[in-house]
């Protein structure tokens, strides 16, 4: 599967047209230096090298905080992962048809390769024309004299490095043109954005992690003892706990006393392969108020292996207290999880949702308009909703009514957050729970 992606930032994007034509005008006036040819003469070019050097020099330190603050120092991790099928693919694969060994992604820009040539060009290459250059320029030029190896010594390492450069970009150059077209690569350095190949579970994995990190549904995850090992933030927020607090602490301290022995009950079915779907729950907060709220929780497996159980929990507090329909109605239903773009276009949904809709298949609803999941009078609503979430507004436990694909139509309870990428909205995503037997 491709997929349009950005990849590249206006911060990375811009060092690297500065960078590269930084590189060009040194090579160009250093060459004039060493007399290979005429073009500013040899004051000029001394006096305009030095200057770009020290230019140079600049978007190196602001591209080294840049890297350390967002993280994109990770890129250069150098790995043998799929080095060897790297090397064959651009000596021989490239030219036979073969796929790529590794794909790109936001989080992945360089193949192991790539890694290892730009971690030496950092590391190796562009310290020592800096080192040498800057020798040069207050130590060899002034004073025509150096005590390690004389003017030749250092000119040479200079000298070699500028070569070691040239020949990098070359290659570089060539490579941008075996992408998906001649120029996809070079469009990709000016625009940010490339069309890559994705793996379609991983994406969805992606998605579904998005989803549970900043969805108004508690995320929570136990070992096999019970301990738990992981929460989302809208967990800590109904439980009013701080990460710090409850990782690492056994579950029991969610419950009142009387209410242990049925948690522990739930968690023994799940470890045995069980899964619990919609079942009303009384918690207990740090504070030890407590509220309620539904809870799913299904076995987390490893080799084969049952590892411990993790779930969501949605907040019904809000609720009549004698709303025991509810409880009845929302018991067998599941979570569905939707994702619209920033026009308001399916790109993702799971069976849950499908379910829920009596839709076969997520190419019925895949690319179509989530106008096709309301009734005209019920559309407006959902409209406002899709409005303030893409104004950056998160929906929680919102009740809404659905049409399904037979025209019929079923309640439920609706939360909406904001798809982030580079501080911008680019959609919408979330989860709806089942409520449409409370009108029966």
């Amino acid at each position: 599967m491709q997929k349009q992606t950005y990849i590249y930032r206006s911060f990375e994007r811009f060092w690297h047209w500065s960078q590269a034509l930084l590189i060009f005008f040194l090579m160009l006036t250093g060459f004039e230096v060493h007399s290979s040819f005429k073009v500013f003469g040899f004051e000029n070019a001394v006096k305009w090298h030095n200057i770009a050097a020290w230019a140079f020099l600049i978007l190196i330190i602001f591209a080294i905080f840049w890297h350390f603050v967002t993280g994109e120092w990770k890129q250069y991790i150098p790995t043998v992962k799929y080095l060897k099928e790297q090397v064959q693919f651009y000596i021989s694969g490239i030219f036979k048809g073969y796929p790529h060994p590794t794909n790109k992604t936001r989080y992945n820009k360089l193949n192991p390769l790539q890694r290892l040539t730009y971690l030496g060009l950092k590391l190796l290459v562009i310290p020592v024309q800096v080192i040498t250059g800057f020798i040069y320029m207050y130590f060899i030029y002034p004073n025509n004299q150096f005590s390690i190896g004389g003017i030749e010594g250092i000119a040479l390492i200079h000298t070699a490095g500028a070569f070691a450069l040239i020949i990098f970009v070359v290659v570089h150059v060539y490579l941008t043109t075996t992408g998906h077209s001649v120029t996809a690569s070079i469009s990709a350095m000016i625009t940010g954005w490339e069309v890559v190949d994705v793996d379609e579970k991983e994406e969805h994995l992606k998605h579904m992690q998005e989803a549970v990190d900043k969805s108004a549904a508690g995320y929570y995850q136990l070992d096999k003892d019970g301990v738990f090992v992981d929460t989302n933030d809208a967990w800590l927020e109904l439980y009013g706990y701080n990460r710090d607090e409850i990782i690492g602490k056994h579950c029991s301290v969610t419950r009142e006393e009387k209410h242990v022995k049925e948690l522990e009950g739930f968690i023994a079915r799940v470890l045995k392969g069980e899964k619990i779907i919609g079942k009303p729950v009384v918690r207990k907060g740090k504070n030890g108020l407590t509220g309620k709220h539904i809870l799913s929780a299904n076995p987390v497996i490893e080799n084969d292996e049952i590892i411990g159980v993790e779930g969501f929990i949605l907040d019904i507090t809000e609720f009549d207290d004698n709303a025991q329909q509810m409880y009845s109605a929302v018991r067998n239903s599941n979570a569905g999880y939707y994702r619209l773009n920033s026009q308001g276009y399916f790109t993702d949904v799971n069976k849950a949702w499908l379910d829920m809709y009596k839709l076969g298949s997520k190419d019925e609803i895949i690319g179509r308009h989530f106008s096709l999941c309301r009734d005209t009078k019920d559309l407006k609503a959902l409209q406002d909703i899709v409005d303030q979430v893409m104004s950056g507004k998160t929906i929680s436990n919102k009740i809404a009514t659905r049409k399904c694909k037979d025209d019929s139509v079923g309640k439920h309870i609706l939360s909406a957050n904001p798809v982030f990428e580079n501080d911008q909205i680019i959609g919408m995503e979330g989860f709806i729970l089942d409520i449409t037997s409370l009108d029966e």
